[in-house]
């Protein structure tokens, strides 16, 4: 992973308030995002947690399991070519702030084309 896309995801942890971590093997990629549920005043901050799993040979597809804590349940989706995993952690930051901005505005999360 190159420097500038560890940077990346510090910048955005602290602008978002979004915990996120990228891991490189030689066959698959992983990112591991916590999204903050609640803002209420006076309410500990809830966090939902999202993993994002693809690959140098995966040809775009990345599995999203939508609580990895509990369950293996996952959805598919196609987010285009991806040479490097730099190139897989800043579409997966974008969805990650398309889930969050969801659950500001009150949607439980964020469906990709693909959710079931």
């Amino acid at each position: 992973m190159q420097k500038k896309t560890e940077e990346l995801l510090k910048k955005f942890e602290r602008d978002h308030e979004v915990y996120v971590s990228a891991t490189e093997e030689p066959t698959a990629w992983t990112v591991y995002a916590r999204i903050p549920r609640s803002h209420a005043p006076g309410t500990h901050h809830l966090h939902v947690g999202r993993k994002y799993l693809s690959g140098p040979n995966e040809h775009g597809t990345v599995r999203i399991l939508r609580d990895p804590v509990s369950g293996d349940a996952y959805s598919t989706e196609s987010w285009g070519p991806m040479a490097l995993i730099d190139d897989f952690v800043e579409k997966a930051l974008d969805h990650i702030l398309e889930e969050k901005n969801a659950m500001d505005h009150g949607k439980e999360a964020a469906c990709g084309p693909s959710c079931i």
